[in-house]
């Protein structure tokens, strides 16, 4: 059954809710310095956020292997200080299994492909002033399409734009190490693509698409792949129907 869950070529995401898991299910899956990276959060609602992340990256991953979520090896490393926070990587796999999570108020996402790096991001449209926002992040000519439409549409055009940049930035592992506003992204409104960025990856190799994490919210996912389409599936976290999701403690 594990051939079908990500196919190849293909790229799959999984949403859930933050839970408080369990804490014999956190000791028993989680490697340890997933664990000692959740002690260190000191807003109960962040650390929630980043253990469902966790535990349902595992179990997407165990799944797919057909193995136990405690026997997936999830190694974040940064390429800067070499601490184990960052991109997450799945090892000893019989094929490439690439991974990315993302998670944002009641919204966890989790990301599997087969299809080649990948970088998932999902935004709550937020509800105060983003005027500086636009100013860090955005280009000129990003700047001046938000600018131009209504002050109550500029939130969640901003957020459309950020998720695309987002997305492709922790595709390759960069994450915000690249400003953003050295990104320049398509019309919020229009179909996503990268139109120019620093990296030698030509931004044709990039294969964006909006994903649906609920009203108030903003999802992409990005994926490197020079051979197109990437065919993208959304799935809600009890369609993991074969692991124990109550004993594990995440709820879609």
């Amino acid at each position: 059954m594990t051939t079908a869950l990500v196919p190849t070529g293909h790229s799959r995401v999984w949403w859930a809710s933050p839970q408080q898991p369990p804490a014999d299910t956190v000791t028993g899956v989680l490697s340890p310095p997933e664990l000692e990276r959740a002690l260190r959060f000191h807003r109960d609602a962040d650390r929630r956020r980043f253990l469902t992340a966790c535990l349902l990256l595992r179990m997407a991953a165990a799944a797919h292997l057909d193995i136990a979520p405690h026997q997936v090896h999830v190694e974040r490393r940064c390429p800067d200080c070499g601490k184990p926070h960052g991109k997450p990587h799945i090892l000893h796999t019989p094929s490439p299994l690439y991974a990315s999570v993302s998670h944002s108020g009641d919204r966890v996402a989790v990301a599997l492909s087969t299809a080649g790096p990948i970088g998932v991001d999902v935004e709550q449209i937020p509800d105060a002033p983003v005027n500086e926002l636009i100013r860090s992040a955005l280009t000129p000519a990003e700047q001046d399409i938000v600018r131009s439409m209504p002050e109550q549409n500029q939130h969640a055009a901003f957020t459309r734009i950020w998720v695309v940049k987002e997305a492709v930035l922790k595709a390759t592992g960069h994450g915000l190490r690249i400003p953003p506003r050295h990104v320049h992204v398509s019309h919020p409104y229009q179909p996503p693509a990268l139109l120019e960025w620093p990296l030698d990856i030509p931004v044709e190799h990039l294969r964006l698409q909006a994903l649906d994490p609920g009203v108030g919210y903003a999802g992409m996912i990005a994926t490197i792949a020079d051979v197109a389409p990437v065919t993208v599936t959304e799935s809600e976290v009890g369609d993991l129907a074969r692991m124990p999701f109550s004993e594990l403690g995440i709820a879609a």
